[in-house]
């Protein structure tokens, strides 16, 4: 009986790991399926240029997102999951490291190269923490060993010295290490947890079997909120180590757009260099969005009480969000707030009203109207942002301010974040934001926020003190 309890215990366990570990394949098919998508958005509004290089890189991204959806596909159907999961990985790095050698092959100049080289390294980066997430640890450290091998060659041929080689080599090593310790570190905690569940099936009949598993069930719940709280912190300073990286990206493609003005055939470059310094800066906004969401969602937040000017805080954000507005063809205006004093968290108020800004900028059509609007509400304030583009579906009003919205909600709220922040925002500040119906616009979000109590620290959330709905 005993042999056949342990046996059936061993089944449980390697059945909890496979799962937890299929998950994890799902997940990294998902980002793959997500990042290609967004890769190939970059590439095709340059679909017509007759570089031979853009319409290769166009025509792979196509094909590649063809593949890492018919990849996720079968994970779902759970078809041959293992082999699909290590051939999708190998895939991904043979098409990383190919790119990377044309493309490093096809740059010209010294800073040209960097870039690609750059960029070649944060590609085959990603290579490596997907094959962490989805492969168990041998053929993950094969696959990250692969890669490092290939950038440190791609850094030799760039003809760079032999000290950078190494930096490379010892950077994509230690982050190939960090991943699959920390991925061999997950598949142990879901075996710990496959069996204690296991052992609790077993000992129900049993007072005193019982009570040693629900003691084991404490310790182990424990552990499992430890393994949270680290997961949380280290994806918090993940997220907060990117913004120096893609700030110094985008400096880069700053300064290799200021190098090529001027030259003779230089124009299609310059549009594809601001194109991917838009999409970096899209990049570093939602950075900043996880992180104001880390922080807010951490516990009573102290915020900053300066008196701010709700006129030049509306005009600021307006200014900022000018250009976006103008290369939708819609027309920004700024209405209230002039001699409106009040004390709130700058920082994060404009944030929310930049967050429904470019919430309505992204739905709306050209000739299209969006305004700001600041009046005064007891002791606070009420900011609005309306527009003038389709209405938000009924269906989906109920879920707009959850984090990572549902369906068709996730079209409204920027990846599931955007409105979400704004909500924590307005909460922090002891009001709250909704969709509202106003006169005259089909779309109108408005927000209360409310002084910081004593000390400057966050108000208490409260659905109460979510803004009713009023006629205007």
């Amino acid at each position: 009986m005993l042999e056949a309890a342990d046996a059936a215990l061993r089944a449980a366990v390697a059945d909890a790991v496979r799962e937890a570990r299929r998950r994890s394949a799902e997940a990294v098919a998902w980002m793959r399926v997500a990042l290609r998508g967004a890769i190939l958005l970059v590439y095709l509004p340059g679909w017509h240029e007759p570089a031979p290089w853009h319409a290769a890189a166009l025509r792979v991204s196509v094909v590649y997102l063809a593949f890492a959806v018919g990849v996720l596909a079968l994970l779902r159907r759970r078809w041959r999951w293992e082999a699909v999961a290590l051939g999708a990985a190998a895939l991904d790095l043979a098409v990383v490291a190919v790119g990377s050698w044309r493309v490093v092959a096809l740059a010209g100049g010294n800073l040209a190269l960097a870039v690609a080289a750059g960029a070649g390294n944060g590609m085959m980066l990603m290579v490596i923490l997907f094959a962490a997430l989805a492969l168990p640890a041998a053929p993950a450290a094969a696959i990250s060993a692969v890669a490092v091998a290939n950038q440190m060659a791609l850094a030799a041929h760039s003809a760079v010295s032999w000290r950078l080689v190494l930096v490379v080599g010892l950077m994509l090593s230690a982050a190939a290490f960090v991943a699959i310790r920390n991925t061999m570190r997950a598949t142990a905690l879901a075996a710990r947890l496959a069996a204690e569940t296991y052992t609790a099936s077993l000992c129900r009949a049993h007072g005193e079997a019982l009570a040693r598993a629900s003691a084991q069930a404490v310790a182990q719940r424990d552990e499992v909120v430890a393994a949270h709280r680290q997961a949380r912190d280290l994806v918090r300073l993940m997220v907060h180590d990117l913004k120096n990286p893609l700030a110094a990206l985008l400096q880069y493609l700053r300064l290799a757009e200021v190098e090529l003005r001027g030259q003779p055939g230089a124009g299609p470059v310059r549009e594809d260099l601001a194109q991917a310094e838009g999409e970096g800066q899209r990049l570093s906004e939602m950075i900043g969005d996880l992180l104001a969401i880390s922080r807010l969602e951490t516990g009573p937040v102290r915020l900053a009480a300066d008196p701010v000017s709700i006129g030049d805080l509306l005009q600021a954000v307006a200014r900022s969000c000018a250009p976006h507005a103008r290369e939708r063809g819609v027309t920004l205006s700024v209405r209230g707030g002039e001699d409106l004093v009040v004390r709130i968290d700058r920082d994060l108020s404009r944030r929310l009203l930049e967050n429904l800004v470019s919430n309505a900028l992204r739905h709306c059509r050209t000739g299209d109207r969006v305004e700001l609007a600041g009046e005064a509400d007891g002791e606070g304030v009420r900011l609005a942002v309306r527009n003038s583009g389709p209405p938000v579906p009924a269906a989906i009003r109920a879920h707009l301010f959850e984090k990572f919205a549902p369906g068709e909600a996730r079209e409204w709220t920027s990846a599931g974040l955007g409105l979400y922040l704004c909500r924590l925002v307005a909460e922090a500040h002891g009001g709250g934001v909704a969709l509202v119906d106003t006169p005259g616009w089909t779309v109108s979000f408005e927000a209360r926020l409310a002084p910081p109590q004593a000390g400057g620290e966050a108000a208490p959330r409260a659905a109460a003190l979510a803004p009713e709905r009023r006629p205007g």
